[in-house]
């Protein structure tokens, strides 16, 4: 939402499966989330299922910011495929 924040994320991977997320310390801190991987033939899909937090947000907020959050996340890794 146009403001750096660092965050300590802690990443369990289980391949070919997909990861866990533990978010220790930052404004997320508590949020828990599992990301699955769907294989789509020569594509792969990704489901997010976690219980967020966000300080200082209601529900609708802490929504809106992980989902752009998610987002970014998306595009980038989208763009550093691509230039693999």
């Amino acid at each position: 939402m146009g403001k750096t924040v660092r965050m300590k994320i802690k990443n369990t991977l289980y391949p070919p499966f997909g990861l866990v997320q533990e978010h220790l310390e930052g404004p997320t801190a508590g949020s828990k989330a599992f990301l699955y991987y769907i294989p789509k033939g020569d594509k792969t899909g990704v489901t997010v299922v976690g219980d967020f937090r966000l300080e200082g947000a209601d529900e609708q907020r802490t929504k809106e910011a992980i989902l752009a959050q998610l987002q970014v996340v998306f595009e980038e890794d989208n763009s550093n495929l691509k230039k693999s």
